[in-house]
């Protein structure tokens, strides 16, 4: 093997929070190492929703969370263990110089399986509150990229902020004209970006459908993306009822659009949805998940909001259509999307690492 080729194994797996920024790290190393090879290992890749099967070769790997229950555990427990045997015959064929981690139950097999084989490996977080494998994994990490700087003090090891990577074709030289021809809307009008990350969110619709009686008025269109389980024909009868221009989907493949034609966008505060916001410098009203794991997504939306200074956030507990309406009208007929923009410009401007840079450091 030739001394500049490389191997790289990736481990990620679960929802697109952890996939896409995973392939958009492979997208990076593949045009930084020309001639380096990458595996993607961890369990359920053959089955995401998430994960481009076509463009990386990859291996499935058992793996499980652990469970309090006594005959859930020693079944998980074993499941984890088979994992860990079949990753390091993965590592053995492989011969991998480095691991990349992205956190989730699914990445620890491979990750154990480094250890014990002494190839170094890199963690990344992407939420503020650390999940329990990286936090685990993290003193025995060669170096742990962060996507919020709040997470440095949460974490062991050499931590080190480095935002969170961008999938390729995500591009701000993407025209606004062609992206709201895109989506046949006007570029007259205001525009507003209404989803719930990679899965929608039945709660932001719910919200926003009870919101449109307050809206009336306001020169302002819609890009909004229901989810997949979600019943278009009803969404799209109130915007025509409130005679609002809308293009409404299920999802969207090419989210570089949407983010594109947005003005302001309407949703959670995952980490994949705050990175993608500050890479388009879209201002955000922020609704975080209530149910997520450590409530991280509030964690999340108290950095875009207090930090960066981008946005609003809003409980979803206490939320009404009404006050949603009310935020909505605050930030267009008061012109404060100007400054919360000019915000995130200003944040994007401090010099800091990425993810790509911690690898190749660790190659060389």
């Amino acid at each position: 093997m030739p001394s500049n080729q490389k191997r790289i194994l990736i481990t990620a797996g679960g929802t697109g929070g952890h996939l896409y920024p995973a392939q958009a790290l492979a997208q990076q190393l593949s045009k930084a190492l020309p001639n380096s090879e990458i595996l993607f290992a961890a369990g359920g890749l053959s089955t995401s929703h998430f994960f481009d099967r076509t463009s990386y070769t990859f291996k499935d790997v058992p793996c499980s969370g652990l469970s309090k229950h006594p005959f859930k555990f020693l079944r998980n427990t074993f499941k984890i263990f088979k994992g860990i045997r079949q990753s390091l015959k993965i590592i053995k064929q492989f011969k991998p110089d480095v691991v990349v981690g992205f956190g989730s139950y699914y990445t620890v097999p491979i990750l154990i399986a480094s250890k014990l084989c002494k190839i170094p490996f890199v963690l990344h977080e992407a939420n503020s509150i650390p999940g329990k494998a990286n936090k685990w994994l993290a003193p025995h990490a060669k170096y742990v990229g962060v996507h919020f700087p709040s997470t440095i003090a949460l974490l062991k090891g050499k931590v080190v902020e480095v935002g969170l990577p961008i999938r390729e074709g995500y591009s701000v030289e993407v025209c606004k004209k062609a992206a709201q021809q895109y989506f046949e809307l006007s570029a007259q009008f205001f525009t507003v970006l209404v989803f719930g990350g990679s899965q929608g969110a039945a709660a932001i619709n719910q919200l926003l459908a009870e919101a449109m009686p307050y809206l009336n008025g306001l020169n302002i269109q819609f890009i909004h993306l229901l989810g997949k389980n979600e019943n278009l024909e009803l969404i799209s009868d109130l915007y025509k009822k409130y005679l609002f221009s809308a293009c409404i989907k299920n999802y969207e493949d090419n989210m570089q659009f949407a983010w594109r034609a947005a003005d302001l966008f309407i949703g959670r505060s995952g980490a994949s949805t705050i990175a993608e916001a500050m890479e388009f410098e879209v201002p955000g009203i922020l609704i975080p998940y209530p149910h997520a794991a450590d409530n991280h997504q509030d964690k999340n939306a108290d950095f875009f909001v207090d930090h960066v200074q981008g946005g609003v956030k809003l409980k979803q507990k206490s939320l009404t259509g009404h006050t949603l309406a009310n935020e909505i009208k605050k930030i267009i007929l008061g012109n404060l999307n100007i400054s919360l923009l000019n915000a995130i410009k200003t944040y994007k401007q401090k010099p800091k690492l990425n993810l790509r840079d911690l690898i190749l450091k660790t190659l060389n």
